[in-house]
């Protein structure tokens, strides 16, 4: 006898409605259950990986902070799926529920994930309307926290260009200024990372001048860098006559003799057709004239 599918499905109307509560109360319980018998090692690994942004993923997640209460390594997984997907408030209040003592690699972990959620903010907003001021002055604040923890020159021209992209140009005057002070003090990466500051605005000039004021505190090796950088950058903004009056300018006695260097302002100065200059360069390099450099090249 055939089964009467149609009338069986109309015995029991109520199931159409209690399906899918149901079936919700065994995702969650299956959640919980695969946390408990799911090797917890293997399950991080997969949810570790940058792209986990999907809600099932991040419910897997959800159910292992809540079974390691505001563990930081749980939580720093967590907020950082939240922050992949968009889920900016969600991220923050999970960085709010950590719990323990952070381990130094863990605590600079959590102020990179609160600086993405402050970027994030700021960039869902409108310049000057309401609440931006005080979303801009959060994400100021944990710059601020950042630069006092020991954020590298490379961060910080990192969060430059954010703030430039956010319009936050009360952040972007402050950094330049910090990367400009820190320039001055000679070390390499703050020099290099003020001189990459400023190209990023375009400024050749400003960006040469920079490594020009990095000869002052540099020796040889580095000083021919710097001043090989300088006149190269000068070069790239088709500024060929400045890049020879600036040679000339800072070409002192360390690199007067230097061979790498004279060869290379030999093909500059025939690249700005000025042969005069290409001539002594290439007889200085091959040890032909002696003395200090003559004053500054006419463009």
């Amino acid at each position: 006898m055939a089964w009467n599918w149609s009338a069986n499905k109309q015995q029991n109307p109520r199931e159409r409605f209690a399906g899918p509560a149901a079936i919700a109360g065994l995702v969650g319980a299956g959640l919980l259950l695969l946390v408990v018998l799911y090797p917890e090692k293997s399950l991080l690994r997969l949810l570790e990986a940058p792209d986990v942004t999907s809600p099932a993923q991040q419910r897997y997640l959800e159910a292992l902070v809540h079974l390691r209460t505001g563990d930081p390594n749980l939580v720093i997984i967590l907020a950082r799926s939240y922050l992949a997907a968009g889920c900016t408030e969600k991220a923050l209040k999970a960085l709010e529920h950590r719990q323990g003592v952070l381990s130094r690699e863990q605590a600079k972990t959590v102020m990179q994930l609160y600086y993405e959620a402050r970027r994030q903010q700021l960039e869902l907003m409108l310049t000057g309307e309401p609440g931006w001021k005080r979303v801009q002055q959060d994400y100021a604040d944990q710059i601020e926290q950042l630069k006092q923890a020991g954020a590298t020159p490379k961060e910080l021209v990192r969060y430059l260009a954010d703030a430039r992209a956010l319009g936050d140009r009360q952040t972007v005057k402050r950094l330049e200024t910090l990367l400009g002070t820190a320039a001055g003090q000679g070390t390499a990466p703050a020099v290099e990372a003020a001189a990459s500051a400023a190209l990023a605005k375009g400024d050749y000039r400003g960006a040469a001048e920079l490594y020009f004021k990095g000869l002052q505190a540099a020796g040889l090796n580095q000083k021919r860098v710097y001043f090989l950088a300088g006149v190269r950058t000068l070069q790239s903004g088709n500024l060929l006559a400045e890049a020879l009056t600036a040679a000339e300018r800072h070409l002192d006695a360390g690199l007067a003799h230097d061979r790498q260097t004279l060869l290379y302002l030999t093909r500059l100065a025939l690249a700005a057709n000025r042969p005069d200059l290409a001539q002594k360069y290439v007889r200085r390099a091959l040890g032909l004239s002696s003395g200090e450099p003559s004053g500054a090249a006419t463009p």
